[in-house]
């Protein structure tokens, strides 16, 4: 029945899987989100408890199992969304080197309380999926596949 259906907003994405391959597609989240508006992809991938999630590329439309998904790029609007809902915290620029040897290089907002707001205290605290922007995009890189954390304010700096 129609009016049971919940509408959905299409997100486009950028994703590197484990193997390695890369995918241009369509996520599609929630018209319903919390109080802010919309659900955004970062809240999409944290809190829909499912493993499998769909996928939109080109014609082809299949479920894709978050387990296997290293990052999830979003830009433009949706990265500003994103962004956004972080500007309260501390901005700590740093490079994460992901399994496989992959760096990523941006931005963590550490949206944390004063007593517990260390990079240590926010990667042991974030969802599977933590946000790190650069110039007008987020990526939304899972916990999981970060090896280390290491200060990008320069080189040989080891401040965290």
């Amino acid at each position: 029945m129609e009016i049971y259906r919940v509408p959905k907003r299409e997100l486009d994405v950028r994703i590197l899987l484990d193997d390695g391959r890369t995918m241009d597609g369509s996520l599609f989240a929630s018209y319903i989100g919390g109080s802010d508006g919309p659900e955004d992809a970062l809240h999409f991938l944290n809190t829909n408890s499912e493993d499998f999630i769909p996928l939109v590329c080109g014609k082809d439309s299949f479920l894709l199992n978050k387990a296997g998904i290293i990052w999830v790029q979003v830009v433009g609007d949706e990265a500003e969304v994103i962004a956004a809902s972080n500007r309260t915290g501390r901005t700590v620029p740093v490079r994460l080197t992901l399994t496989g040897g992959l760096s990523v290089v941006g931005k963590l907002s550490i949206v944390m309380p004063p007593e517990r707001n260390r990079v240590v205290d926010y990667m042991n605290a974030a969802g599977r999926f933590l946000p790190l922007f650069g110039d007008g995009v987020a990526t939304l890189v899972q916990r999981g596949f970060v090896v280390s954390v290491r200060s990008a304010e320069g080189e040989g700096s080891s401040k965290l």
